[in-house]
């Protein structure tokens, strides 16, 4: 039974997103229930100060003093900080293992595979990381976690070799202990809701095009769009952020709400209307869950993995890259407001079991 278990914690720098979340989530649940066992976090940068609370007595914090690029660090620091510390058992979090294959267990996580099925979305210094070296993680990887059945069939059919490798582990959702008195931020009255790092993978600019078609087409209409992110990279990044903080966007509906807190971030999907994910691509699609935890309908990209999610009875499948049929979701949207038939089954998607399945690979 390993006691030393290593894990790649970089996620968790840069406060909340998909990949942060999940692998808090499962800790929640780790954490307290093996409190016998060492856990070593290891990062090149400080973790971000929302997750101290995972800072438990059985955990070690191992941060590099100065940061040190992802792969660098990765290749070669990483692997003398697993030997120093006596680790016997590693998961690495965001689909990358050393080049050169350690001396003990290796798990990983896999979200998508974006460099094949959609490059494009990618930086190009991203995307070269992630067709060179993933290839290598996959074949070092005693065990791949693939959030989703797509991505287990996507690595599948780029190596065939890997099938007994992965494991479908998909994220749980649970509800946010909201207080509404601490949110600082006032919601506009009606409004629908995006959330996602700005960055080309996610689609947010077309959506906001729509969107401002939509009020166009109907000046008397008095829903907002709400979108709640970080700034990220790309035009999306860049043009987009600028486009989002100009007073004249704000005063036609549009606001933004950059790296809200936890409290901020749940009460915003308790109060929104309908909730839009117009993603190009998703390894997964964890925050459609978080809408239909608190009864909201969903408008989501056509894509494969959203269909393992949502409902055909209440949601709906847009062409991610129609703006016109963007355009009509949110007329579709803006009428009489209906809660989610049939009820989301909380109960199938929780965070024990992502927990369980997770556990009885590093602890075996």
């Amino acid at each position: 039974m390993k006691t030393k278990i290593g894990i790649d914690v970089r996620p968790l720098a840069y406060g909340i997103t998909g990949n942060s979340r999940y692998l808090a989530e499962v800790l929640k649940v780790l954490l307290p229930k093996h409190k016998n066992k060492e856990f070593y976090f290891f990062s090149n940068k400080q973790i971000h100060p929302i997750f101290n609370d995972l800072l438990a007595p059985n955990v070690h914090l191992v941060v590099e003093s100065k940061s040190i690029p992802g792969p660098i660090y990765l290749n070669l620091i990483l692997p003398r900080r697993l030997k120093q510390n006596g680790i016997e058992v590693f998961w690495g979090t965001i689909q990358m293992l050393p080049i050169r294959k350690l001396p003990i267990p290796s798990y990983v996580n896999y979200h998508d595979l974006n460099f094949i099925s959609a490059p494009e979305t990618m930086a190009k210094w991203n995307y070269w990381q992630h067709k060179l070296l993933s290839p290598i993680t996959m074949k070092n990887a005693d065990k791949i976690f693939c959030l989703s059945k797509n991505t287990k069939e996507e690595i599948i059919q780029f190596e065939s070799e890997y099938r007994n490798k992965c494991l479908v582990v998909y994220p749980g959702v649970s509800k946010t202990k909201t207080i509404a008195s601490k949110n600082q931020i006032k919601f506009p009255k009606d409004f629908f809701l995006t959330v996602g790092t700005l960055e080309p993978r996610k689609n947010i600019n077309r959506l906001v095009d729509a969107f401002l078609d939509f009020k166009k087409k109907n000046p008397k209409d008095k829903h907002s769009l709400l979108i709640m992110g970080r700034k990220g990279w790309g035009e999306e990044g860049t043009i987009l952020y600028e486009k989002l903080n100009d007073p004249k966007i704000k005063s036609l509906g549009v606001h933004f709400i950059e790296n809200p807190n936890e409290n901020t971030l749940a009460l915003a999907f308790q109060h929104c209307k309908a909730f839009f994910f117009p993603s190009l691509h998703e390894g997964f699609g964890l925050p459609l869950l978080e809408a239909m935890l608190e009864g909201k309908r969903c408008v989501a990209s056509d894509i494969p993995v959203f269909k393992e999610i949502l409902s055909d009875k209440c949601d709906l499948y847009v062409p991610p890259k129609d703006t016109e049929a963007w355009t009509h979701s949110f007329q579709m949207m803006s009428g009489p407001k209906k809660n989610r038939i049939p009820k989301f089954e909380a109960k199938l998607w929780t965070w024990s079991e992502t927990a369980k399945k997770i556990e009885e690979v590093l602890f075996q």
